[in-house]
């Protein structure tokens, strides 16, 4: 379009933009946003020489004032100053009589355009705080089942996954259950003499160690207050094997913040092949009986319940 006098399109843009620039959130540059306010105030003054009333581009123009680069710059009120106050042609020139109209149909649009874009961002806000929110109830969900089915201490499981574990071990058809009990000799002795606190590192420790033999898949439990339970699906018999390695694993003193304690373990261990499927409560007497022989032979090794099995010094043996 051709005035004898062009509109001030430039200067308009340039104050407006150092103004919604300046603005704290606008996270842009006036310099960024001055070549698109150009480009929409010469485009709106086309518009005012349209036939007919151009509403529908007139508001397309408002809302990408609230597009990029724009949508981090809230300016509702600038807008409105700015283009109600535009001198956009000379008095009764057919642009300064239509320009009211079509700046109006741009103030409305981008007002709507905020309206959503607002909406859009509390229902994101609810969305991440519903997830947010769904993340915690399942991390807390676990942490109870966790603690539900471990023990505080060790962080072993406890008597409760020791049964569900077993009880799906023996529902495998070609594999059977080798359990150990592992009894801690002379206990009592160590929280007497170093007391209850460095006790509890000596079972931390001994757990740990317990964790590191124990064979892919078993469940090592934490079943008394020094008594701990490994149960292992085992296709063949292999438990001397094993609870040889765990008398020698728990034969090394545990440093503790006293010093050096000294342990030993004395351990008990059955096996019952797939065509047995024996009890939890079966198996648990059977390593329990042979864990105490093991013991009244003077810890530090352990002891079979099956026949031909006899107590083993595995530490010396080692």
């Amino acid at each position: 379009m051709s005035f004898d006098s062009r509109p001030p399109v430039h200067s308009t843009a340039r104050e407006w933009a150092l103004a919604a620039g300046a603005q704290p959130d606008a996270e842009i540059t006036a310099a960024e946003i001055e070549p698109v306010l150009v480009d929409i105030l010469e485009e709106l003054l086309d518009l005012t020489i349209s036939d007919p009333f151009p509403g529908r581009a007139a508001r397309r123009l408002g809302a990408r004032l609230c597009a990029e680069p724009l949508h981090h710059v809230r300016m509702l009120a600038l807008v409105t100053r700015t283009l109600l106050g535009f001198p956009a042609g000379p008095r009764g020139s057919l642009v300064a009589t239509q320009w009211p109209l079509v700046a109006s149909q741009a103030i409305d649009s981008y007002a709507q355009a905020l309206q959503e874009l607002a909406l859009a961002k509390q229902k994101q806000n609810f969305s991440d705080e519903a997830t947010q929110r769904v993340r915690e109830f399942a991390a807390l969900q676990q942490r109870l089942e966790h603690e539900a089915t471990h023990d505080a201490l060790t962080g072993l499981a406890n008597r409760t996954l020791l049964r569900n574990r077993v009880r799906m071990m023996a529902e495998h058809p070609d594999r059977g259950i080798g359990l150990l009990v592992v009894d801690l000799d002379r206990f009592k002795q160590i929280n007497d003499n170093y007391g209850h606190t460095v006790g509890d590192e000596v079972l931390v420790e001994l757990a740990k160690r317990l964790r590191e033999v124990a064979p892919p898949g078993a469940v090592v439990c934490r079943y008394g207050g020094d008594e701990f339970v490994l149960a292992a699906a085992m296709a063949d018999n292999h438990v001397g094997e094993l609870a040889g390695d765990i008398v020698l694993a728990l034969n090394d003193s545990v440093w503790s913040s006293a010093g050096p304690v000294p342990v030993s373990a004395s351990v008990g261990t059955t096996y019952s092949p797939p065509e047995d499927r024996s009890e939890l409560a079966e198996l648990l007497r059977r390593a329990d009986h042979a864990m105490y022989s093991a013991k009244t032979a003077g810890g530090r090794r352990y002891a079979g319940a099956d026949p031909g099995d006899t107590a083993v010094d595995a530490a010396v043996a080692g």
